[in-house]
């Protein structure tokens, strides 16, 4: 796997993006927002970079309240440890796709995966608004009767994006290997353009969250009003509540959100089924980010997991702080009695009461383990 974190960002000075984002984005950002999300060392574009600032603003907010009952170490949210990092990492290196099993033709009939459903582009400068041009990415002249047409033109808005861009790197079906993607997000006045070597996931879903929210916004689903809420460069999705956006991305798992948008979203994404799974993840991947060493590697967060390195002394990693866990040490996993006081002794393996069918119910009866 490849991946070139060096975007060719055309940064035309801090001051000249603050002044494009902040007018795009239809919000009252202040100056310190603003430079925050650009100078943010996340090389991702202020979007993708916003969206899951927002998911992890929601899920595990700072708590400054349990710092007298609790202590200091109880106080860092998500957004403290870089959290969104870890989140846009795992979705970028998602999944792999191997060139010699994409076929190069557009006709969907050709064995192996049909090219365009990995290649889009979401071009909004020829268009009214955000809806107009997710429709003509579509194919839609109109859309189903259970879709507000006009409510979701006016609540849909991808935040400073005004185009999107993820097309193959040279590809080449004859050799066999990872495919590359080329990612290209252009604002008014800059253009972010990463490579990648797997599947570029990360910047694709927000998209997807901005049209969710704003169909949830639409239906009158949200509790509170829309609002600014620190995240300039993102877009419907992150102008909702912390509560909102949680109850937002349920839509999508138990709401129906898929069903109805399927039409719109198709485009966006290889697998639209996918996307149910994703908002799982999104919850899991906060525990699994924030609850382990994860934010002690330092500069070397988004390397290959190989190439990590702990750079915070271990006594230091905010979460061992906060769950008193002192590290890795031998024979500390067999140790359950430690988290109990006055805990039980672990039964013989002879007194075990197990099945004689050890196979699990996860072996097709006739099929291959």
């Amino acid at each position: 796997m490849t991946e070139n974190d060096n975007p060719s960002a055309t940064r035309r000075g801090v001051v000249k993006g603050i002044g494009g984002l902040a007018a795009l984005s239809m919000s009252n950002a202040t100056f310190a927002n603003a430079q925050a999300a650009l100078d943010d060392p996340l090389s991702s574009d202020p979007h993708t970079a916003d969206t899951y600032r927002a998911i992890v603003d929601a899920i595990i907010p700072r708590t400054p309240e349990l710092e007298d009952e609790l202590g200091p170490e109880h106080v860092p949210g998500g957004l403290d440890v870089e959290l969104e990092k870890f989140l846009i990492w795992d979705f970028n290196h998602f999944q792999e796709i191997r060139s010699e099993l994409v076929s190069d033709g557009l006709d969907l009939l050709d064995d192996g995966m049909s090219r365009d459903r990995f290649e889009v582009t979401l071009d909004l400068d020829d268009f009214d608004d955000a809806l107009d041009a997710l429709m003509d990415l579509a194919d839609l002249d109109v859309l189903d009767d259970d879709l507000n047409e006009r409510a979701l033109s006016e609540r849909l808005t991808f935040g400073p994006v005004n185009r999107y861009k993820s097309v193959f790197k040279d590809l080449d079906t004859d050799t066999e290997g990872p495919a590359e993607f080329e990612v290209t997000v252009e604002t008014d006045d800059e253009q972010y353009q990463r490579v990648l070597g797997n599947y570029p996931y990360a910047p694709a879903f927000p998209l997807v969250f901005d049209l969710v929210a704003a169909e949830f916004l639409a239906k009158g689903n949200n509790h509170d009003e829309p609002g600014d809420y620190d995240f300039p460069g993102g877009g419907t999705f992150t102008r909702l509540s912390r509560e909102d956006r949680l109850r937002c991305l349920w839509t999508i798992v138990d709401g129906g959100a898929v069903d109805r948008l399927d039409d719109l979203i198709e485009p966006l994404i290889p697998d639209v089924g996918i996307l149910k799974f994703v908002v799982m993840a999104v919850n899991g991947l906060h525990g699994f980010g924030y609850y382990t060493e994860w934010s002690g590697y330092g500069s070397t967060k988004t390397d290959t997991p190989n190439d990590r390195e702990l750079e915070v002394d271990e006594g230091e990693v905010q979460s061992r702080q906060q769950t008193n866990y002192p590290g890795p040490a031998d024979g500390y996993a067999a140790d359950w009695r430690h988290a109990i006081e006055g805990g039980f002794d672990d039964p013989d393996a002879d007194e075990l009461e197990l099945s004689d069918d050890l196979t699990g119910d996860d072996v097709v009866a006739g099929g291959d383990a």
